[in-house]
């Protein structure tokens, strides 16, 4: 099984008002990934804020209707052709039976929680429309915690302890925790300052994932894990998922060989049970160079790791055995 525990398929044919299952002008969508190999995709549906987030495309003045209308879009496609090559996952006997059939997973996730409009019970609407994943914060910090990234007057900086409030865990951000945990939804500590990553490893029960991002072992930014960090995540059974993507600002290359060395790093320090890749992957064809530079070339990603010293079982695992048992644990 090879999931991809964080991409934009879903985001992107949204927005490009096509099918689901048509092939995007992107790095993501259903025909690359059947033709990479790949069963399923974590998507994270990003519906920031306009009045809060940086200047871009995806910024919405309402985000719950926002993702309110994916929703139904989603659910629309699968009712019609789309449904014979894709799959809505709600449980990890799901993934099996997707790649059984030959058709895509898709979990459905939420990247940043605008949409919540401040109120942890929204998320039982959005749980019973097929939400299972969770990333508390994204572009900027809201009222459930504190994020890794700034926007400033249109531009995108690093979290400074020096100059900005220091970032906790809100009351109403440990609400939206134990709602999740009661809901058996999957919680990523994804985009988190430092303070407020802990603070959710204080009060939450069980695995947690970071679905993409790196190590600042091998970049040193206040936007990636350190290594105390990233043994938090291990020692809560929970994953942290490799990515060819930077996390801005920064001056990192995007690529295999960024996701390669985080494997490595990941592997010397918490072994290849807690690692998994997740691409982030969306609307940026000629970013990422050849070798991994869209979801049909996953192989090039499988022969990376096979020339960096990995076997069979640890491929599988850290491509996606270990994420479908972390979904076999929290979700069910």
């Amino acid at each position: 099984m090879i999931v991809d525990v964080h991409g934009h398929l879903l985001d992107l044919a949204y927005h490009t008002g096509t099918p689901l299952h048509a092939l995007l002008e992107g790095n993501t969508d259903v025909p690359k990934l059947r033709q990479g190999g790949v069963n399923g995709q974590l998507c994270p549906i990003w519906t920031p804020d306009v009045a809060l987030s940086g200047p871009h495309s995806h910024s919405v003045t309402s985000p719950f209707r926002a993702l309110l209308g994916v929703l139904e879009y989603l659910h629309r496609e699968l009712s019609g052709p789309a449904g014979d090559e894709v799959m809505l996952a709600l449980s990890a006997a799901d993934l099996r039976i997707a790649k059984e059939t030959g058709r895509i997973a898709i979990i459905v996730g939420m990247e940043g929680t605008d949409a919540l409009d401040d109120d942890p019970e929204k998320l039982r609407i959005f749980h019973g429309l097929g939400l299972r994943h969770v990333c508390l914060v994204h572009e900027r910090a809201n009222a459930f915690g504190a994020a890794s990234q700034v926007w400033e007057q249109g531009t995108m900086r690093c979290y400074d302890p020096a100059r900005d409030p220091v970032g906790h865990l809100s009351d109403i951000g440990r609400e939206l925790i134990a709602e999740m945990q009661r809901l058996r939804i999957l919680i990523d500590l994804t985009h988190l300052v430092e303070p407020a990553f802990g603070e959710v490893l204080n009060v939450i029960e069980g695995p947690v994932v970071v679905s993409h991002g790196g190590t600042r072992g091998v970049i040193d930014s206040i936007r990636y894990l350190s290594d105390e960090q990233i043994r938090a995540v291990a020692a809560t059974g929970g994953l942290i998922a490799a990515s060819p993507s930077p996390l801005g600002p920064s001056l990192e290359q995007p690529g295999l060989q960024l996701l390669l060395d985080t494997v490595d790093y990941l592997a010397n320090l918490v072994g290849t049970d807690h690692i998994g890749i997740g691409t982030d992957f969306k609307d940026q064809p000629g970013y990422y160079p050849p070798g991994f530079a869209d979801s049909s070339e996953t192989p090039g990603l499988i022969r990376g790791l096979e020339e960096r010293g990995y076997n069979q079982t640890q491929i599988a695992d850290i491509c996606g055995e270990n994420f479908h048992r972390l979904v076999e644990r929290v979700i069910g």
